[in-house]
């Protein structure tokens, strides 16, 4: 039963990512974009302005294990790649770990022996359904959509197994104690996440 839930959440957020594609298409007489990446921030843009809600997440309460470039939170595992070495940071420290993504599920990760007994389509549902590994690509801070020193929004892909096209997703950081004179590494050091959403399906 969970695992269909799980299924038919992905669907419905595949359709209503297509949704807003195709209705954005259909405005695009009113508004033109140079490139891609000039769109994606008007989306971005939208998205916060339309779904943000300020919610407070705790830190990851367990020990968090670096494996080169995963991060493994207990039974799930992200892969970061693409991404400055400051902004691992907050992986590293418990800000944002794979249960925000996944929720308390337990993984079950299958041998190869019970993989060798699935159909194929149970292999690709299976395979749709994993959350023991996520892998994040090119977060980045959008600098565009800081207007205060206290607070920093990101964006990154998320990679989930049977997937070929990933999924933009966003988050926002808030540091009660930051001041314009406020590096990143220490912003992130005092941060807390207290944002996320996830966005459209790349293409």
């Amino acid at each position: 039963m969970k695992q269909h839930f799980i299924f038919f959440t992905i669907l419905t957020l595949y359709c209503l990512s297509a949704d807003a594609q195709t209705t954005d298409t259909n405005n695009k007489s009113q508004r033109e974009f140079k490139n891609q990446g000039e769109q994606e921030d008007y989306w971005a843009e939208e998205l916060f302005e339309t779904k943000y809600s300020k919610k407070h997440f705790d830190k990851f309460k367990g020990n968090i294990v670096l494996n080169g470039d995963g991060f493994i939170f207990g039974d799930k595992t992200f892969v970061i790649i693409n991404t400055s070495k400051e902004l691992k940071a907050i992986f590293s420290i418990g800000i944002f770990y794979s249960n925000i993504i996944t929720g308390d599920t337990k993984s079950v990760v299958k041998s190869q022996a019970e993989l060798d007994t699935l159909s194929a389509e149970q292999k690709v549902f299976y395979n749709m359904t994993r959350t023991d590994s996520l892998t994040i690509s090119d977060f980045k801070e959008l600098k565009f959509l800081t207007k205060s020193p206290k607070y920093k929004r990101f964006k990154f892909w998320l990679w989930q197994k049977g997937f070929a096209n990933p999924t933009a997703c966003f988050i926002e950081l808030i540091n009660e104690s930051a001041t314009d004179k406020t590096d990143l590494p220490n912003f992130i050091l005092g941060a807390s996440l207290s944002f996320f959403h996830e966005g459209w399906i790349g293409i």
